[in-house]
């Protein structure tokens, strides 16, 4: 209970007392409900304290439960920053991420001629493959042998070339190896028609490109076409029945959509599996005899012919078995199933299809994008089946979606979609980049004990992991946002949730199993993706863990973990060449695919799974004096592939893009779809424009200074001394507490403050003259200079941008009642003091005009206006306005010039008499109009215009002109409007007189004037949105009177006391202008009613538009809970105040020890948006108010 009398430093010191009392209360209570011959005690503890089950499980939860970062952090701040940017520009980023796709997809799924094409069409569609290198001396299943030839540099298809590989053939194979030895007569014979075929139930074979043509020296000479007779027969069947693949008798091939067209080799290949040595001494016996014959401009590698390097390799094909097939299956029904479902689940009637094709589509091109860019690293993936890959995405892909789309649900609806997509992403993106590395740093720890191959899979994985993160963030979060804009996602729960009124119901237990399925629980939304990801992981290694007859166990499991470096499947310990090749041996064994593999189990081991081959390293015969051979051929670069991918593939790729582009256009179109009218409810926007917001409170006591600027930064100073600042970002109003009276030095007390336009310092002043600058960048006070004040409160105490020798700088301007100007530079302290006038200043205002040159306007004591410029530092000369009067004695002016107030988006000057104002130009300094004002309360008046236009004249022009200003003692708000009186003419003159008679313009002068007045109006501002906000006391009947100037004859009320001519015209009508629309709180409509007068709620947020249309709502937030936030942290306020104009549709008033931001509309600060009262931050209310109608546009 608040007793009447209280001081807001008593009301205080009640609150805490109570609030102490409560705790000693409570803490009684369970020091002495143990003992069970009390049993009220007891019972009351038993309420009061939870089950120890209870207990444990909100431990275990607290422990638990991810990490929220708090609105400050960085981390938050920037994925917040980016999920707005991303939804305001969502357009933008699609086409973007799209273009970038079609880069990273096109070589892999339309450039054929590509390695990734190549790789994705040799990846097997149902069987496990490796081929591993094995340690030590086993019995091999066939011996490989093979010769390569070698032309110019990737030339190997010419027709000498290939005629000497048939001479070489005829002289290693010469009849073949079933016997006998080899005749010299033979050798480099030319003459032996056909191929040599095996005898019956002879176990060797071989391969050659000259098979293509019978080994035939006249169908090779006679072709026309030996390209085309490759590609034609690349079907072929061998003897040995193994296809004739280009892939097998040729290395370095290049290729065109599929078709072969050079290479860099021929590859003769011999399969031995007689286990016979006989046969290698023949085969070695015929190379020798080769070296020696060898033509002089031919060379051979090694010189005599013989090789003896060779090394093991195990092969494995090994089919899927139906237990593969079964666990893929149910995996991928079971997901997709759960992914419908909960699409379906989302309050959305097309758009959760839209969603669906968006997530598919993303994981589409996340697994492609990573084989690309895997097969342009050289990672060979050419081992795992086709069904394994979509299983990677699924893990940890979903789960980010599902992540971010149930923090997207719990966010207000009545939100904006910008807001609520960015303060979603804010709130979980740390969560999706911490899963990302825990996910990462898994995948590196099985790639340390994994298998090679296995090892290479971890790769695409980790890889496909940063691209869906990455399209996570742009691409799903772009579609995510516009599905947001089409449907709300479940606006109507929050609909529903408002119409059940405030009384909060206790929820229902839900079960651990239940959470676990609807992916609730801390556990199950962190670790359910690295679950299957590891256990993906496991799954494929089984099939290869044991390729070297290793086991898995926990022994070998640290000796892989241990082990600094991975064997790798081959490559490192093949002889150097000799020569320059396209392709090593070692990369040409690692390209042969499964198909060839599957051909030789069964010719060696029908029925098996796996066999053995010792390969040979190869003889090399080259061209002596081959161009290309001596030196590597230095890598392509980037330019020299984007010229060559743009001279053959720009047009497709650039029209894929276009379909692509105009396709996600049309979806999005879709979603955006209303089939609704572009219709808007007037009331509902009108209500929805005025709302109330609370800052967090900061401060112990009352607010007596508070300073803003254009950015939405707010400073106050409270009665507690200590300065609170809030600084308006993209994540929301980020408070700091400045300890100003213990700090060293001391800056107590404060007697002015300012804030920089652009939001960079803020100037403290004490009565000492001690400025405090703090640097809002920095978050710290960078000096402390000290100003002579001369026991004077300031005048003026402003930030000021002077623009002098071409540099900007911000100053501070100081001006003291008794004349002297100090300009103080806010980033070097330095400052320098003037005397601009001898007599005392009654008031001053900086003018900044168009061309950013700034002045300072003051009225002395006799009553002259002067303007002094700021340009040149030494100027001391100010000009007195000779138009203007200053008053007497002697002049006949009946009273003085008593203050000034500026408008530099007019170019005019507004100086105030009593009961009198007049409007000079700044420029030329003549008089422009005159009229009669009330009495005026020193630093009230303000100036408020409709859009400038320009006139005829070539003077400012504007439609509707209004002044409004407080009463001298009195609470009374007066404002007089001005607006053209002859409907022919619809705006305003503010030229010059002898100008407008000139130009037959229409100045104040044709003008109509309407009075409106507010009483008891108590502290009020005026915004750039054309009206008045105010905080008063409610009162019990509509305050808002107006009448036009010509009403004279109207009764007026008895309740108010006529002081002025002004008033006089300004009489009640005996029916409102405008009726309160706003009362205690939101009816189930969500409109306010006007209700009598509450003396827990006196006080209400008014507003009165140029028009005359008043309105007035609580000043308590809509939201229950802020209510009760208000009533416990807020002091007892007497009278409101001070208020501040912040932005252009915000005002911003000390409420006790509270700042409350009233808005009206839609605020704008620094690109920042404030619309309909919902602050970018977790406090004050939101309206329970969906747009319809224009803010749902089909593209």
């Amino acid at each position: 209970m608040i007793l009447p009398g209280l001081t807001p430093r008593l009301l205080s010191q009640q609150q805490s007392s109570a609030r102490e009392l409560r705790q000693l209360r409570s803490n009684f209570l369970q020091a002495w409900a143990c003992p069970c011959d009390d049993l009220v005690h007891s019972l009351s503890a038993a309420r009061s304290r939870p089950r120890p089950a209870e207990a444990h499980a909100q431990q275990h939860r607290r422990t638990t439960e991810p990490p929220k970062l708090s609105p400050s952090h960085p981390i938050r701040r920037a994925f917040q920053a980016h999920g707005t940017a991303t939804t305001q520009h969502w357009l933008l980023s699609l086409v973007l991420t799209i273009s970038i796709s079609v880069l990273l997809c096109y070589p892999a799924v339309f450039q054929t001629d590509s390695p990734a094409a190549a790789g994705l069409r040799n990846l097997p569609k149902h069987v496990w493959t490796s081929t591993t290198e094995i340690e030590g001396d086993r019995p091999a299943d066939v011996i490989v042998r093979q010769v390569w030839v070698h032309g110019d540099y990737m030339s190997a298809i010419n027709r000498s070339v290939l005629r000497k590989a048939l001479d070489l053939q005829h002289v290693l194979l010469n009849g073949g190896f079933d016997g006998g030895a080899p005749s010299p007569t033979t050798v480099l014979a030319r003459d032996q028609p056909g191929c040599v075929m095996p005898g019956p139930g002879q176990k060797w074979g071989w391969q050659s490109p000259l098979m293509y043509w019978n080994c035939s020296h006249e169908a090779l000479e006679s072709d026309q076409d030996i390209l085309g007779t490759i590609n034609a027969h690349s079907r072929m069947q061998t003897p040995m029945n193994i296809t004739l693949r280009p892939s097998t008798v040729f290395a370095g091939k290049v290729f065109t959509n599929t078709k072969l067209r050079a290479a860099d080799a021929l590859v003769l290949t011999l399969f031995d599996r007689t286990e016979d040595p006989d046969l290698g001494d023949r085969w070695n016996a015929r190379a020798r005899a080769l070296a020696e014959g060898l033509e002089s401009d031919w060379t051979i590698f090694p010189p005599d012919g013989q090789i003896s390097r060779n090394r093991l390799y195990e092969f494995r094909v090994k089919p899927m078995t139906k237990l593969d097939d079964i666990f893929l299956a149910a995996s991928y029904i079971i997901t997709a199933v759960y992914v419908i479902s909960r699409m379906m689940q989302l309050r959305a009637v097309k758009s959760w299809f839209g969603l669906l094709i968006t997530i598919c589509a993303k994981m589409a091109i996340c697994i492609i994008a990573s084989f690309s860019l895997c097969t342009s690293l050289g990672i060979d993936l050419a081992r795992i089946p086709r069904p394994w890959f979509p299983a990677v995405v699924f893990c940890y892909g979903l789960g980010n979606i599902f992540r971010l789309i149930n923090a997207v649900l719990e966010t207000p609806p009545e939100m904006p979609p910008q807001q609520r997509i960015g303060n979603a992403l804010g709130e979980v993106g740390h969560l999706s980049l911490a899963v990302a590395f825990q996910n990462l740093a898994l995948i590196y720890l099985c790639s340390r004990f994994v298998s090679p191959w296995v090892a290479d899979f971890c790769v695409f994985a980790a890889v496909t992991l940063v691209f869906d993160f990455v399209y996570h963030l742009t691409f799903f979060v772009a579609v995510l946002s516009v599905d947001v804009q089409r449907m709300e996602l479940s606006d109507s729960i929050g609909q529903a949730d408002l119409t059940q009124g405030s009384k909060k119901k206790q929820p229902e237990r839900q079960s651990w199993l239940t959470a676990l399925v609807e992916g609730t629980t801390p556990l199950s939304t962190r670790f359910a993706g690295t679950v299957a990801i590891f256990s993906i992981i496991l799954a494929i290694n089984w099939h290869f863990f044991d390729a070297s007859d290793q086991r898995l166990s926990f022994d070998s499991v640290r000796k892989r973990l241990m082990s600094k470096r991975q064997r790798r499947s081959y490559g490192a310990q093949w002889t150097s060449p000799p020569i320059n090749q396209a392709r090593t041996p070692a990369e040409w064994l690692k390209l042969q695919d499964h198909n060839t593999a599957r051909e030789m189990f069964a010719i060696l081991k029908p029925g098996a799974h796996s066999f053995v081959a010792r390969i040979y390293d190869p003889i090399l015969v080259v061209t002596k004096g081959a161009r290309g051979r001596d030196k590597p051929q230095s890598p392509t670069s980037l330019m020299a592939y984007l010229r060559r991918f743009a001279q053959g593939h720009a047009f497709p790729a650039a029209l894929m893009a276009v379909f692509l582009i105009a396709g996600v256009t049309l979806l999005m179109n879709y979603l955006l779809w209303t089939g609704l009218p572009e219709t808007t409810d007037e009331d509902e926007e009108k209500e929805a424009s005025f709302c109330v917001n609370t800052l967090p409170t900061q401060q112990t006591l009352d607010i007596v200074q508070m300073s803003t600027c254009s950015k939405g930064h707010v400073a106050s100073v409270s009665l507690d001394r200590t300065t609170s600042i809030w600084l308006n970002g993209r994540t929301g109003y980020l408070p700091t507490v400045l300890q100003t009276a213990s700090m060293k030095p001391k800056l107590w007390p404060i007697v002015a403050s300012a804030l920089d336009e652009n939001g960079a310092f803020l100037a403290l002043g004490t009565d000492t003259g001690r400025i405090g600058l703090w640097s809002i960048t920095a978050s710290r006070f960078s000096m402390f200079p000290t100003v002579d004040f001369r026991g004077q409160v300031p005048v003026l105490f402003s930030f000021v941008n002077v623009t002098r020798n071409d540099n900007e700088k911000p100053y501070v301007m100081i001006l003291s009642p008794d004349g002297y100007l100090t300009e103080l530079e806010a980033r070097t302290g330095i400052h320098r003091t003037k005397r601009v006038s001898a007599s005392a200043i009654l008031c001053a205002s900086l003018y900044v005009s168009a061309r950013s040159e700034v002045s300072l306007v003051f009225v002395c004591k006799p009553g002259e206006v002067h303007i002094l410029s700021l340009q040149d530092p030494n100027n001391t000369t100010s000009e007195v306005v000779a138009s203007l009067d200053p008053g007497p004695p002697p002049d006949s002016n009946p009273s003085k010039v008593k203050c000034i107030q500026g408008v530099p988006s007019l170019g005019l000057i507004f100086a105030l008499r009593d009961e009198r104002a007049e409007i000079f130009d700044f420029n030329s300094k003549a008089l422009i109009h005159a009229f009669e004002i009330g009495h005026v309360k020193p630093h009230s008046f303000r100036i408020m215009h409709s859009a400038r236009r320009q006139c005829s004249c070539g003077a400012p022009a504007v439609h509707a002109l209004s002044v409004a200003y407080a009463e001298q003692d009195t609470e009374h708000m007066l404002m007089q409007t001005f607006t053209p009186k002859d409907a022919s003419s619809s705006q305003i003159c503010l030229g010059k007189p002898q100008d407008r008679m000139k130009h037959k313009c229409r100045g104040l002068k044709n003008t109509a004037e309407a009075v409106y007045f507010v009483e008891t109006a108590g502290v009020w501002d005026s915004t750039n949105a054309s009206g008045v906000v105010g905080v008063r006391r409610r009162a019990q009947s509509t305050s808002a009177s107006s009448v036009a100037s010509d009403d004279d004859d109207e009764d007026v009320s008895n309740s108010v006391t006529l002081t002025s001519a002004v008033r006089q015209r300004a009489s009640r009508p005996s029916s409102p202008h405008a009726s309160s629309r706003f009362a205690n709180g939101p009816t189930k409509n969500g409109r306010y009613t006007h209700t009598a007068v509450n003396d827990a709620n006196p006080w209400e947020a008014w507003t009165l538009s140029l028009i005359g249309e008043y309105r007035s709502r609580p000043l308590l937030p809509d939201n229950h809970d802020d209510m009760e936030d208000d009533a416990e942290d807020n002091l007892f306020v007497v009278a409101p105040g001070p208020i501040a104009k912040l932005g252009k549709r915000s005002v911003a008033v000390g409420f006790g020890n509270t700042v409350k931001i009233i808005t009206l509309g839609k605020e704008l600060f620094d690109g920042l948006a404030m619309q309909n009262g919902s602050l970018d931050i977790g406090i004050g209310s939101y309206r329970a108010w969906a747009k319809r109608g224009t803010d749902r546009k089909a593209l």
